[in-house]
C-alpha cells in the first residue's frame, strides 16, 4: 500500500529501494493522472516534443526522454501555466465528471486507498440517483480542497520588480503540515530518549516566504512551548534574548547570518544563562564552520554542555516538504521521499544533461511527486550539493535517499549560465538581483547601474550581507540627487525586501569601475571564507 508521506519513525524504520520503488510508482502516476491533464506547461511540452506520459514509468526517464529542465526564468514567465487546472484542458473547458475520473484514477495508481474509496463511493451514489445531491456536494469540496489555489509563497522576483508566487492549496497545507515536523524531529531525535523536551523560538524572517510558515508549523506541533517571532523585525534582539531566558529555550531555528551577526551578538552582551541542552535549526544559506563554532562558542560560554546543529535545506518552489541533516557534519535527508525528489544532474555543453552517479556532485534537482496548486518537474534550484548517495547513512543510519554539502552558486555569472538570472540571499530575502537591474534601469533619471553583493565587513566573510548599487545619473553627475537616491532605493525595497546603499557616480566613472568594454552587471564582491 503506497501512503502520502512517512512518518518519521517509519522514515527511520524504511529502507532506501522500497522508497525508490514507491517514488517510482508515484511518480507514474502523478505524470499520468495529474500533469499530463491538468499541467499547461508540461501539456504543451509533451505535445510539442511528442512524449507518451504513459511511456515515463521513473524519474530517471526525464533525461532518458531529453525533456527539457526548468529554470527559474522559464518559470517566473509562466506562472499560471505551472498551477494545476482541472477545470480547462487545452484552453477548453472539461466535464466535471472527466475531473472527478482523472482524479480517481490517480488515487486508485497513487495507493491513496481513502480517497479513492471516496471518490468511487459520492461518485456511485451521483450515478445511481441516491443521495446525488448531497453527494455532489461533497464531490465539489473535495475537488475545491485538492485544487484550488489557498495562499502563495514568494520565490524570485520577476522582471516587473514583483515576486513571483508560488501557489499552494489546502492538500499542499496538509502535506505539509505532516512534513514539516520531521525537520525538528531530526534536530532532536539523538535526545528523545534521555527525556529532553523542546522549548523552541522561530527566528526566521516573518515573510510570505517557506522558511518562517514552515518552521512555525513544525515547531508548534513537536514544542511544549514555542515563541513566535521574527528575527529582530517586531522585537529588537535583546529584548528576544530576555524572552529566550524567560521561557527556558533550548531550541532555535533561524538564518545563520541573523543568529551569528544579530542574535548571538547580544547574547553574548547579556546575562543570558543557556540550558544544558540546545539545538539550533539553521536554513536558507550556506552553513559554514567559523559561523557555528561562533554560537557553539557563545552557548557553551552562557553554559551549555551539547549543542546539536542541523541544516534545513528547502525552496518556495518545494513547496511541501524539504531535506535537513542529521547533524552538523552530516549529510541532507529527504525527509519526505513519497513527496517530492531531489536529484543531481550534470549540465552538458550541449544543452543536455544527465542524471549523475553516487559519488559525483551535480545541481539539485527538484521533482514533485505528490501535491497540487503549482507543480514542477526537473526544476534547477541552481545549488550545487557535493554527491548523493542511497543506503545507509554512516552519520544516523537512516536508509534512503541523502546528499552532502549543498551550497548556493555564489557567482553571479554562473547563476546566469544555470538559471538564467542572478539571485541571492541578502538578510534573509531572495533577491532576482538581474531583474532588480532591469527594473533600476527603468527610472529615467537613471542612465547605467551596477549590483554589487558585499558585507558589512569585508574583512569578516560571516558578516551580514548588503546590497550595494552604484549609479549613474542621466547628464551632470554634479548636483544633488537626494531625490534619485531616495527613489533607487523605493524601487529597490519594491523588488526586493531590501534597503539598498546608493553610491552616485559618473557615467565614466562607473563604466570604469564596472569593467569598461566588458561591463560586470552584476558583482559578487564578497570575501570568500577561507
Amino acid at each position: 500500500m503506497t501512503r502520502s508521506t512517512f512518518t518519521f519513525k517509519e522514515l527511520k524504520r524504511t529502507n532506501h529501494r522500497e522508497i525508490k520503488q514507491l517514488q517510482d510508482q508515484k511518480f507514474r502516476a502523478f505524470i499520468r493522472y495529474q500533469v499530463w491533464p491538468n499541467h499547461p506547461y508540461y501539456r504543451r511540452l509533451f505535445k510539442k516534443l511528442n512524449i507518451d506520459p504513459f511511456n515515463i514509468t521513473c524519474i530517471e526517464d526525464w533525461a532518458k526522454h531529453n525533456i527539457p529542465l526548468v529554470r527559474k526564468v522559464d518559470y517566473k514567465d509562466h506562472l499560471t501555466e505551472f498551477v494545476l487546472n482541472p477545470s480547462e484542458v487545452d484552453g477548453q473547458p472539461r466535464e466535471p465528471a472527466k475531473i472527478v475520473r482523472n482524479l480517481m484514477a490517480y488515487a486508485k495508481e497513487a495507493g491513496h486507498k481513502k480517497q479513492a474509496a471516496f471518490i468511487r463511493n459520492n461518485g456511485a451514489r451521483v450515478k445511481l440517483k441516491i443521495g446525488a445531491g448531497a453527494a455532489m456536494e461533497r464531490l465539489k469540496e473535495h475537488m475545491t480542497y485538492q485544487y484550488s489555489p489557498l495562499q502563495f509563497w514568494l520565490s524570485s522576483g520577476r522582471a516587473s520588480g514583483l515576486p513571483s508566487p508560488v501557489f499552494l492549496t489546502r492538500y499542499d497545507n496538509d502535506l505539509l503540515f505532516k512534513n514539516c515536523v520531521k525537520v525538528g524531529q531530526m534536530a532532536v531525535d539523538p535526545w528523545v530518549d534521555s527525556g529532553f523536551e523542546l522549548s523552541s523560538m522561530n527566528l526566521f524572517p516573518y515573510a510570505p516566504h517557506l522558511g518562517w510558515h514552515a518552521v512555525n508549523l513544525g515547531l508548534k506541533q513537536m514544542s511544549k512551548f514555542y515563541v513566535a517571532t521574527s528575527a529582530g523585525g517586531a522585537i529588537p534582539s535583546e529584548k528576544l534574548i530576555d524572552i529566550a531566558g524567560a521561557f527556558k529555550v533550548n531550541g532555535f531555528a533561524g538564518m545563520p547570518s541573523y543568529l551569528r551577526n544579530r542574535f548571538f551578538k547580544a547574547m553574548a552582551k547579556s546575562e543570558y544563562k543557556a540550558p544544558e541542552k540546545v539545538v539550533l535549526v539553521l536554513a536558507g544559506e550556506k552553513i559554514y564552520d567559523p559561523v557555528v563554532d561562533d554560537m557553539i562558542g557563545i552557548l557553551t560560554e552562557k553554559g551549555a554542555k551539547e549543542v546539536r546543529i542541523v541544516g534545513g535545506y528547502a525552496s518556495s518552489e518545494s513547496k511541501i516538504s524539504f531535506a535537513v541533516q542529521c547533524g552538523h557534519h552530516g549529510p541532507y535527508h529527504n525527509v519526505s521521499p513519497l513527496m517530492l525528489a531531489f536529484e543531481l544532474v550534470k549540465l552538458n555543453d550541449d544543452g543536455t544533461y544527465e542524471f549523475v552517479g553516487e559519488d559525483e556532485s551535480g545541481h539539485v534537482t527538484l521533482f514533485h511527486l505528490d501535491g497540487t496548486g503549482t507543480v514542477v518537474e526537473g526544476f534547477l534550484l541552481g545549488d550545487v550539493a557535493s554527491k548523493q548517495e542511497r543506503g545507509r547513512c554512516p552519520h544516523c543510519g537512516m536508509d534512503g535517499p541523502f546528499f552532502w554539502d549543498v551550497g548556493r552558486t555564489n557567482d553571479a555569472e554562473a547563476q546566469m549560465q544555470v538559471m538564467g538570472l542572478a539571485e541571492k540571499k541578502i538578510k534573509g530575502a531572495t533577491v532576482n538581483l538581474t531583474a532588480l537591474r532591469s527594473d533600476l534601469l527603468s527610472i529615467p533619471q537613471l542612465e547605467e547601474v551596477q549590483i554589487e553583493v558585499a558585507k558589512e565587513d569585508m574583512q569578516d566573510p560571516y558578516s551580514m550581507d548588503t546590497l550595494n548599487l552604484y549609479v549613474a545619473p542621466r547628464g551632470s553627475p554634479e548636483g544633488n540627487f537626494d531625490a534619485l537616491i531616495l527613489e533607487v532605493k523605493r524601487v529597490t525595497k519594491i523588488s526586493t525586501e531590501v534597503t539598498p546603499k546608493v553610491f552616485i557616480l559618473s557615467f565614466e566613472e562607473l563604466l570604469e569601475k564596472a569593467g569598461g568594454m566588458k561591463f560586470m552587471e552584476v558583482v559578487d564582491a564578497r570575501p570568500k571564507p577561507a
